[in-house]
């Protein structure tokens, strides 16, 4: 199965409802999202997410920066209770994978957040996880780019974040794409300062 690349990440959403959904809905993204990599340019997005399989790492990435936030204390002030937390990170898996369009076309779109929100309400009867949910999935997705909500010919096409989970998880996607940023991976997993003697590093 495509999701099972996401095996870890899907582990840490506790509700057995809301992972299954997850793990359905990666099933039906286009095969590009976990070839391509996050910047087709190179220019946007630090090293461990270019080359093959580079939207799919900068997806893990930004899952895993939530994970940490979560653990953090200050963050607490957000007061995410568990739900909350597990469709953030569904939300995170999902907020790309549509970024060159329902069909890779060699860029991006820039209306990606929305066809990927849409593709969740499109399944939502699919879905076992309650509908209420999906829909916040969904109103999480579309808000994802933050400032960046604009066409090409400047005119305002998507939604800036507002609520608390929604800014929550723009932070993890804009963290997750920051140059300067530095994660080890070892066959597509992020691994930790432990095991940072066997990386591999990655071709550009």
């Amino acid at each position: 199965m495509k999701s099972d690349i996401f095996e870890t990440e899907l582990n840490y959403i506790k509700d057995e409802k809301i992972r299954e959904s997850a793990r359905y809905l990666l099933e039906k993204l286009p095969d590009y999202f976990y070839t391509m990599p996050a910047s087709t340019s190179g220019k946007y997005h630090p090293a461990f997410s270019l080359g093959e399989g580079g939207l799919m790492r900068h997806t893990k990435a930004a899952v895993r920066i939530a994970i940490e936030l979560f653990r953090d204390n200050i963050f607490n002030t957000f007061e995410f209770g568990e739900q909350t937390q597990d469709l953030i990170i569904m939300a995170l898996l999902l907020h790309d994978g549509f970024k060159q369009g329902k069909e890779a076309d060699g860029h991006t779109v820039y209306d990606h957040p929305l066809i990927a929100a849409h593709f969740v309400f499109e399944n939502i009867t699919k879905l076992p996880m309650d509908q209420l949910d999906a829909l916040q999935v969904r109103r999480l997705i579309a808000s994802h780019m933050g400032p960046w909500n604009t066409d090409k010919t400047g005119k305002i096409v998507l939604p800036i974040p507002k609520r608390d989970d929604e800014i929550f998880v723009h932070l993890c996607d804009y963290m997750a794409s920051r140059n300067f940023l530095n994660i080890n991976f070892l066959d597509n997993e992020i691994v930790d300062s432990a095991e940072r003697g066997q990386v591999k590093v990655l071709k550009k």
